[in-house]
């Protein structure tokens, strides 16, 4: 005799409830996001710079344990205990730094002990996170070396210095909720600095991860990848000159579209701290917003290159008030050694607003890449103004490699070399990648007389390792319209290490 629906149903539940293990073996956890698998090395790189990322990861990481998973285990590198009640974990990660961790776990009764049975021996114990917080500590250092040759009223003297030199600290804690962290501070040519300093929520229904602190704006592709995943040592010009750079402030923003798709929104204060780079406006808010999409998505894991594919666009826009600001724009010509060529000084301005496209296609070790900005700013004195700027690059992995992408967060990630360079063992060289940008900045515009330049740059990048890199890059540019005019030929290199 056929049962009735909920007859049936409410057989089905008594017997879920009474073994939970029948639904989980049937039911398992959902996967993360359809992204290419990372190795350790990518993966940890890749968490410190993106909260979404790393909440993503640690929801991951607090999902029903089985009593299998409590073993006690030790090595070398560290200690590592684990029983029913309290877990400890410091150990050295090589080049995923040091990391430290502790955690009480309480429990929970599973439905059949509720109701005074035996628990089955394979059924999974729940265990409740009340306390948690763990710690990675990892350090930036990169030295750039430059060579300058210009003519006209250009003068910029040859010169090596420490680019950068941080130390950063990321992980995640619970008290009540699940909150990530991050904090990034550390020597920057001329003084310290606060890079990043935020805290990132889970996930939250219809709002996404919310983020709060100083970090990027979601505005500009290469401003959005970290400093240490572009390919060239430096944003393109028109990036520095127009594109924020990191502020403070709030953000919400998820992928959609089964991660084909990603929106972000937040509010955020100019001039709160300092930047290496972006929009040098200061005493506004801003509100900012971005769009991505990958209408071509055949993301591959880095051991097969060649079937990795993808086409990005994006749209993102930028609103910028206050009664009493000023706006200003200025950039150098894409070598942080050297001074400002460009600048519009301080312009007394109630509102301004940029608008910016990128775009970006890959298709294996091939890749080209765009953004262009447009920026309106009305004066105080009723003139309105517009600036604008674009770049397009080129290149390509000459040891087969292809750019990882993000689907989380809508940008670029860590290069991960199919071999690492080893010449002691195999002659293994690591990883080749050879390109080229034209970029092209306008901040002349009414009577402000910020200066054009043009840049022609080629580089090539050598990967020893996902966290080493070696990178040359040369071209030659104009500038003129501005304080500064002449002709510039450049040659740059930078040696960095990360962990």
């Amino acid at each position: 005799m056929r049962h009735p629906p909920i007859t049936s149903l409410g057989a089905l539940l008594l017997t879920v409830w009474l073994d939970p293990g029948l639904l989980l073996a049937q039911s398992p956890s959902t996967p993360p996001p359809a992204s290419a698998p990372e190795t350790s090395t990518n993966t940890a790189s890749h968490l410190a710079e993106n909260p979404e990322s790393l909440a993503n990861r640690r929801k991951q990481d607090f999902q029903v344990r089985t009593n299998s998973s409590f073993e006690v285990s030790t090595s070398t590198n560290g200690s590592h205990s684990i029983n029913p009640g309290f877990y400890h974990d410091f150990s050295w990660r090589g080049w995923n730094g040091l990391h430290l961790e502790v955690s009480q776990r309480t429990p929970l009764k599973s439905p059949r002990e509720m109701l005074g049975l035996r628990s089955l021996s394979n059924a999974p114990v729940s265990h409740l996170e009340q306390l948690k917080m763990s710690v990675n500590f990892g350090a930036v250092f990169e030295l750039d070396g430059a060579a300058y040759r210009t003519s006209g009223s250009l003068n910029i003297p040859d010169d090596i210095q420490l680019r950068r030199g941080l130390l950063r600290f990321y992980g995640d804690f619970i008290l009540v909720l699940p909150v990530s962290y991050m904090i990034e501070f550390g020597y920057v040519p001329h003084k310290f600095n606060l890079n990043k300093a935020w805290l990132s929520s889970d996930h939250i229904n219809y709002l996404g991860y919310l983020v709060v602190g100083v970090f990027q704006p979601p505005m500009g592709l290469d401003m959005m990848t970290s400093s240490r995943d572009i390919s060239f040592m430096e944003p393109a010009s028109v990036l520095q000159a127009l594109a924020p750079g990191n502020e403070a402030g709030i953000r919400i923003g998820q992928p959609f579209g089964n991660y084909r798709a990603t929106w972000s929104l937040g509010i955020f204060a100019g001039g709160v701290t300092e930047i290496e780079y972006g929009n040098a406006s200061r005493n506004y808010g801003n509100l900012i917003g971005r769009l991505t999409w990958l209408p071509i998505s055949h993301l591959a894991p880095p051991d097969r290159p060649d079937e990795n594919e993808l086409l990005h666009f994006g749209l993102s826009a930028n609103l910028q008030y206050s009664p009493s600001s000023v706006v200003e724009y200025r950039s150098r010509p894409e070598s942080y050694l050297a001074p400002r060529l460009i600048d519009t000084g301080t312009i007394g301005a109630r509102a301004s607003g940029e608008v910016a496209g990128e775009a970006a296609y890959v298709n294996g070790p091939f890749s080209v890449q765009g953004e262009f900005i447009d920026s309106y700013v009305r004066g105080t004195n009723g003139a309105d103004l517009n600036f604008y700027g674009f770049y397009a690059s080129a290149s390509w992995f000459l040891t087969g490699e292809s750019r990882p992408y993000d689907p989380v967060n809508g940008q670029f990630k860590r290069l991960v070399p199919l071999r690492n360079f080893d010449f002691g063992r195999g002659g293994a060289w690591g990883a080749f990648q050879a390109g080229v940008r034209f970029s092209y900045t306008d901040l002349d515009s009414g009577d402000v007389r910020g200066g054009r330049m043009g840049l022609l740059m080629g580089e090539l990048n050598w990967y020893l390792h996902s966290h080493v890199r070696w990178m040359f890059n040369g071209g030659v540019g104009r500038t003129s319209g501005g304080a500064r005019d002449g002709n510039l030929t450049l040659f740059q290199t930078r040696i960095g290490v990360d962990f």
